[in-house]
């Protein structure tokens, strides 16, 4: 039986090489576009699949607050235009 861990690394893996490779393939080159696909990728495997963490989630915090700021950046272009 493969772990709890194991599988949900290897399922975020998987699903940033496909987010890598659609976005490629539709010529997308802005970056936070990717970082912020990554981003929700982990946070939905972390939510779905729960892997097991010896410490607080530093990772977790620091993609989030990543994925604000772009989010906030998106929204501020949004509005000026």
């Amino acid at each position: 039986m493969i772990s709890k861990d194991h599988f949900s690394n290897t399922l975020l893996i998987i699903m940033i090489t496909l987010t890598t490779w659609s976005f490629w393939s539709i010529g997308e080159h802005r970056l936070d576009v990717y970082i912020s696909m990554f981003v929700l990728e982990y946070l939905i495997i972390k939510m779905m699949l729960r892997p097991r963490r010896i410490f607080i989630d530093i990772l977790q915090i620091g993609l989030l607050i990543i994925f604000l700021i772009f989010v906030s950046i998106r929204i501020y272009e949004v509005l000026i235009k």
